[in-house]
């Protein structure tokens, strides 16, 4: 089977299908630190990317797009393709300008208008600085920059594509950053902006939910009739490891409305695969998520019970889960098995994809991670 038929026996809890053996993905000082450590080098990450990007662990989307691809972990362990992420613009689509860089860091202001400083001498995720979103005629006058056509956003040479994705051997997913009802308002507003304005302006976060809903739609629409997608990836990252940072009225004001209206319009397209990216302790959430038709969680990091999510809600999907902490440096094999017999302890119930809990770090040793995934492979393999 290939990655795309064992994707969707497994999340369709086909008892008969061999699982994935695949990785989300890894940061590029990841890699760039195993080179070191004694991972063969196939091919350079580009001297551009920065530590802290994520190099995924797929197959490209169509020949010769390699941008941040895996090209050495995968073919050494022979992994399958992990859910490749079909290209999707929700930004306004304004200029991006540098307002200053040298050689420790550089700010500047991305197409969505958000002031990022990122830093060039270490692994991280941007800091905003500044965001374009602050009232309800912030977000009037941001709307203009909007087209009246998403069709104009779908990728050039579209019949070529559609052609080429029909034959394809891999799973693809449509969603992801920034798109969310609690996370593209906090992308463009801040946390501190978002969580005010649920007391503060509760119609400007309805409104901006409204808009993206609506415009997510009609853009998908083009995509979804044309392209048999595999799974929707709705990303909130709404938990830190104490919970929620949102109470579960607020969920059910602000949230539940628009998840049961994209879910029902994604019924119309027989999408099967409807799964929230939440980072963070999720065990409250999951219950409302569920009430509006999701069916899937990913990472499922380290702060969850992954074993007691799956006695809880026996037909929920679930990716990752792997505890990444004891592949670092120091760990001893008989604690990376412990984790191992964990999470195949919850293989053997179906509907479940093992591996790490989100982006390999760097704090992952080359030794540690070679012992997980060998040993990994061999258990999936029986």
């Amino acid at each position: 089977m290939n990655s795309r038929e064992k994707f969707n026996a497994i999340m369709n809890f086909d008892d008969n299908s061999p699982n994935m053996k695949a990785e989300f993905g890894y940061w590029a000082g990841t890699i760039k630190t195993w080179f070191d450590q004694g991972l063969p080098r196939l091919y350079d990450i580009e001297e551009n990317v920065l530590d802290g990007e994520l190099i995924r662990g797929t197959a490209p989307l169509y020949p010769g797009n390699y941008e941040q691809i895996d090209r050495n972990v995968l073919p050494y362990f022979n992994l399958d393709s992990y859910l490749v992420k079909f290209p999707f613009d929700i930004s306004p689509g304004l200029r991006s300008k540098i307002i200053k860089e040298d050689e420790k860091e550089k700010i500047y202001i991305d197409k969505f208008g958000i002031t990022n400083k990122v830093s060039k001498e270490c692994a991280g995720i941007p800091m905003a600085l500044d965001y374009p979103i602050k009232n309800s005629k912030d977000f009037n006058d941001y709307k203009e920059y909007y087209d009246e056509n998403p069709q104009t956003r779908l990728p050039e040479n579209w019949d070529n594509m559609v052609e080429h994705l029909k034959h394809r051997e891999f799973p693809i997913r449509l969603g992801g950053n920034p798109f969310g009802f609690s996370f593209l308002a906090r992308h463009l507003m801040g946390e501190v902006g978002y969580m005010t304005s649920l007391f503060d302006d509760p119609g400007l976060i309805k409104d901006m939910n409204r808009f993206y809903l609506d415009y997510v739609k009609e853009y998908w629409s083009h995509i979804l009739k044309d392209i048999e997608i595999d799974c929707i990836i709705i990303l909130e990252d709404m938990a830190y490891r104490s919970g929620s940072f949102i109470s579960m009225e607020m969920f059910s004001e602000f949230l539940s409305p628009y998840y049961i209206e994209f879910i029902d319009f994604l019924k119309q397209y027989n999408i099967k695969n409807i799964i929230v990216d939440c980072d963070g302790l999720i065990d409250e959430l999951i219950p409302l998520w569920i009430e509006t038709g999701v069916n899937g969680i990913f990472p499922v990091e380290a702060v969850n019970d992954l074993v007691e999510i799956r006695r809880l809600y026996p037909e929920l999907k679930l990716l990752g889960g792997f505890d990444k902490r004891v592949l670092f440096a120091g760990s001893s094999r008989e604690i990376i098995d412990r984790e191992i017999d964990r999470v195949v302890s919850v293989v053997s119930n179906g509907g479940y994809i093992p591996h790490i809990d989100h982006a390999v770090s760097s704090d992952v040793t080359w030794d540690n991670f070679k012992y997980y995934r060998f040993k990994l492979n061999e258990i999936l393999e029986k």
